[in-house]
């Protein structure tokens, strides 16, 4: 591996390793994402990654465990563990659905909208500072180069995975091919 390739991995760990939920020590990550997901989802906005959500809570309609677990991308027993830690907590509730009792429905409580609010101020003043010291033109130009590196480096991946399934298909259909000339041997 080559030093810039290696500095960059480093760096890219180094950015990993930073707690950015420590902000908000009353929720895990886990948890973090998904009452975020579900405030999304609740304007109208599931599986988006801006930042606004505007949510009346007496005009919440609650979403559908399956929809927050798409969203998020977990599993539905990680969806169900993360969703039972926030109740206990008190940020949601979850209610059956009246329309279909197959299905369960969350809501944020009237006090875990206002903590939530709380958070997402924490959060946006600690980024506002981060990205006013760095400057604002700079931070948009890493976002683009970050944006193409990761479309590159995806398609590359997808080339080497899709290369190394060739070759095992290759192999595959050799050995079909021996089994085959076996078989015709065996049967002569």
């Amino acid at each position: 591996m080559k030093e810039y390739q290696s500095k960059f991995l480093l760096q890219m760990h180094s950015f990993h390793k930073i707690k950015l939920w420590s902000l908000v020590p009353e929720l895990n990550p886990s948890e973090h994402m998904l009452v975020f997901a579900l405030c999304k989802c609740e304007s109208g906005k599931c599986g988006e990654y801006d930042d606004d959500f505007d949510i009346k809570l007496s005009a919440m309609k609650g979403i559908k465990v399956s929809d927050l677990a798409k969203a998020v991308r977990m599993t539905m027993p990680g969806v169900s563990r993360v969703l039972a830690g926030l109740e206990e907590k008190g940020i949601i509730e979850r209610r059956t659905d009246k329309s279909d009792r197959r299905n369960t429905l969350v809501f944020l409580t009237e006090d875990g909208y206002k903590k939530i609010l709380g958070y997402k101020k924490r959060i946006d003043k600690y980024f506002e500072t981060v990205f006013e010291r760095f400057g604002e033109d700079r931070v948009a130009e890493v976002i683009e180069l970050i944006g193409e590196l990761a479309e590159i480096a995806q398609e590359e991946l997808d080339k080497e995975l899709n290369c190394n399934e060739g070759i095992q298909d290759g192999r595959a259909s050799s050995e079909d091919k021996i089994n085959d000339l076996n078989q015709q041997g065996d049967e002569k």
